[in-house]
């Protein structure tokens, strides 16, 4: 048994890599810049004269200036690394012109020599040459830039040589313009985002919130109680129910209660959950329809002051739980219940049953002690199963109710951008989704020792 456990722990390491690899890199395609977040929280505003500086000193901090990963497979005449490009505008333009094929050495000789015309601008005391630096700074297209400079030669400037010494390096860059290419692979080392990002989610740290500036974690660990609260309980509630009736109809299927129950299972499993609870709030939260419907109380702001214990605050909030956790038991009911059905007419067939018969033993005997028991050893997959996919069906119950949970928390992350919560949210749901499974597999081979004993054979 210790062996098939260790095995099943080693293979979480692969599953979690996997997961976080894609989390990574899903982040990374999200519009905007982390340190113009950050820098947007932090109050300074783009027009502002130290947001240059204050910019590249959060990108730095961040991490932001090394590679992505511990290797690139990169168009040979691309750039290692273009993160290590600290201005902002300077990033862009690289990433641009070597999307347009040009070299990315001459793409820097390009930079360099417009950093220098844009220096030499900026000291000029008179201002008459801010068209020229409007221009630098926001006129892309390589042929243009080109032209643009042909129409200042002419013109008696102070930059006269600056300006032809960046012509230069464009017409340069241009000439050399990329025609065909082929891979290269960088190996970056460890010095890079993914991994620093890794270690830091491994110590519980998932970064700040762009939107109020606190830690994720923090957000998360407050959520997600709520949420394994509303899981647990709904698939506790679900096994208590399904299993009795599972069995009774399972074992007397001619009878016309069996035959009802599965015809209601039925029903209710075709009804969406997100639409179960529109109709619950509609028809039984207010008096619109008659007093006597009005039994459970409107979802509504739950107050959760600060210092107060969990449980406190689900007896205070107790009578607004009711409802959500309907909606997310009438599902499971109906699966489990039909599933437990189908085993005990399974069962009841089989020779052991009829040697119990022929035994003398009762019939209700003969469905405690003989049947139950194997039709309740696929159940701890089912649990198992019910329980991890409750996490993600908490979320839309979570947003309809209102109940401040892990699906509340990403709906108002999504809606506010900020991304480090969804993403931090991506993460620990993964991992908590994995953890049930690999346990329920564990639970599992305990139970029904032919697993592990089939493992260590093969």
């Amino acid at each position: 048994m210790i062996p098939f456990i260790l095995r099943k722990l080693l293979f979480l390491f692969p599953t979690v890599f996997v997961v976080m690899v894609t989390a990574f890199f899903l982040s990374k395609l999200i519009p905007g810049d982390h340190a113009e977040s950050m820098l947007i929280l932090q109050g300074v505003q783009p027009e502002a004269s130290n947001y240059n500086r204050e910019y590249q000193k959060i990108y730095l901090k961040e991490g932001l200036d090394k590679p992505l990963f511990y290797i690139s497979v990169l168009p040979h005449f691309y750039h290692d690394n273009v993160h290590s490009i600290l201005d902002i505008q300077d990033r862009y333009l690289t990433q641009k012109w070597q999307s347009e094929k040009y070299h990315s050495k001459k793409i820097i000789e390009v930079l360099n020599e417009r950093q220098v015309l844009i220096s030499n601008i900026e000291k000029d005391t008179s201002k008459k040459f801010t068209h020229v630096l409007k221009n630098l700074q926001f006129e892309n297209d390589v042929k243009q830039l080109i032209r643009w400079c042909d129409t200042l030669q002419p013109s008696p400037t102070a930059f006269k040589d600056d300006v032809k010494n960046f012509k230069s390096a464009l017409s340069s860059m241009d000439v050399t313009k990329v025609t065909w290419y082929y891979p290269k692979l960088v190996w970056h080392g460890a010095e890079n985002q993914f991994h620093h990002w890794a270690i830091s989610v491994f110590k519980g740290d998932l970064g700040q919130s762009i939107k109020d500036g606190r830690p994720v974690s923090q957000k998360i660990s407050k959520a997600i109680r709520w949420t394994l609260l509303l899981a647990i309980l709904s698939t506790s509630i679900a096994l208590m129910i399904s299993i009795p009736t599972g069995l009774y109809s399972g074992y007397y299927s001619n009878t016309w209660i069996a035959k009802g129950s599965n015809f209601f299972w039925l029903v209710l499993y075709s009804i969406p959950a997100f639409w179960l609870a529109s109709l619950l709030i509609l028809y039984t939260t207010s008096d619109r329809y008659g007093s006597w419907v009005h039994i459970f109380p409107a979802p509504g702001i739950w107050y959760v002051p600060d210092g107060q214990s969990m449980w406190k605050t689900i007896i205070q909030n107790s009578h607004q739980l009711v409802l959500p956790v309907i909606c997310m038991v009438a599902n499971d009911i109906a699966q489990i219940s039909t599933i437990i059905r189908n085993n005990t007419e399974e069962q009841k067939s089989k020779t052991y049953i009829l040697m119990a018969r022929a035994k003398g033993l009762t019939e209700g005997s003969i469905l405690i002690k003989h049947i139950l028991p194997n039709v309740l050893l696929p159940l701890i997959t089912i649990a198992g199963g019910r329980l991890a996919s409750g996490l993600a069906g908490a979320l839309i119950i979570e947003v309809i109710f209102n109940i401040p949970g892990m699906g509340r928390l990403m709906y108002d992350s999504i809606l506010g951008s900020d991304w480090n919560v969804v993403f931090g949210i991506l993460i620990v749901l993964s991992i908590v989704t994995i953890l049930f499974l690999t346990i329920t597999e564990i639970f599992y081979a305990w139970a029904n020792p032919k697993i592990h004993q089939k493992m260590q054979i093969s």
